[in-house]
């Protein structure tokens, strides 16, 4: 399998990676079977060699910069000729920055005649795409034995964490400050593990995996992460660990702005092993979402459990 590793630079600015993931979907698109990855610049050396010790047979690399400075001429050829030193068996084939490339010269100069061509007004009634809300696409995910993050310590997290542990997931959390009641978790967690050395029942086999890093976020706690939570309530941090999720092709919820991210939780409720109801606003109204779950639980609760007992 050949394989393509876009370089880019790091940044926190929300959106800011909208059209380099772009040209990631096209990619994948366009060259089926290709493994395709992306890195920044902090994160190159580390997710090469990552990339490396898989089944690949060649590695093409992309520095997407505009200019030819110190990070295209000294910086990449440099972990390149590293790597390949240590990876002698898999071709590593550097590609010029965007800047150098003839075709991307054409592309500018095709943007600017473009851009200066009298253009036909639209109407202000004309709906804006870039504020219409999509309706959401509703699923339920397997995440057993998969590595979900959590990145954030307090009752938002903890609430996330709780709600996970069915799922069977591996659990990471990951904040500088975190609630105490991680503790009793992991606690439980550990005990959960030694009874499943004596045990061969269902519930052993799923004893709970939390981990707990009481430090700042870092962009390699991302390595082999399935899913991202983020429950933080800083700004800038939510950013970061968005940014580099999505730059790492990695699914997201943001429990504070439910629009930066891939996907929202549903309010759920069960009623016996069989019945599962989801309760969702789009993200818009939490409040309201939290008034229909009390509603159904109060005065759907005793039908539905008849039917679950029916069922069995």
């Amino acid at each position: 399998m050949k394989a393509i590793l876009i370089i880019a630079h790091h940044c926190i600015l929300p959106g800011a990676y909208k059209g380099f993931e772009e040209i990631l979907d096209k990619l994948h698109h366009d060259l089926p079977g290709t493994r395709v990855a992306s890195t920044s610049l902090l994160d190159l050396e580390n997710d090469l060699r990552t990339l490396l010790r898989e089944d690949v047979e060649s590695v093409t690399l992309l520095p997407y910069l505009l200019l030819n400075g110190q990070h295209s001429k000294n910086d990449v050829p440099r972990v390149v000729a590293k790597l390949q030193a240590e990876f002698p068996q898999i071709p590593i084939t550097l590609l010029p920055c965007l800047g150098d490339w003839k075709e991307f010269a054409d592309m500018v100069v095709a943007g600017i005649r473009n851009a200066q061509e009298p253009r036909t007004c639209v109407p202000s009634s004309s709906p804006n795409p870039e504020l219409r809300t999509s309706n959401l696409f509703s699923i339920e995910v397997n995440l057993e034995g998969k590595n979900v993050l959590v990145v954030g310590g307090g009752r938002i997290a903890l609430r996330k964490v709780k709600t996970l542990i069915p799922t069977g997931a591996r659990i990471t959390v990951v904040a500088p400050q975190l609630d105490p009641e991680f503790d009793a978790l992991c606690r439980h967690s550990e005990r959960s593990e030694e009874s499943s050395q004596f045990s061969n029942s269902a519930s052993a086999e799923q004893s709970l995996s939390i981990t707990l890093k009481q430090r700042p976020y870092e962009p390699l706690d991302l390595r082999g992460i399935f899913m991202v939570f983020i429950c933080t309530d800083q700004p800038a941090v939510n950013a970061l660990v968005s940014n580099d999720a999505r730059a790492r092709r990695i699914l997201v919820n943001n429990a504070c702005d439910y629009l930066d991210g891939d996907f929202i939780v549903p309010a759920r409720m069960d009623f016996g092993e069989n019945i599962a109801v989801t309760v969702s606003t789009q993200g818009r109204a939490p409040s309201l979402a939290k008034k229909l779950k009390r509603h159904i639980q109060e005065t759907w609760r005793e039908d539905l459990e008849k039917i679950e007992r029916e069922f069995k």
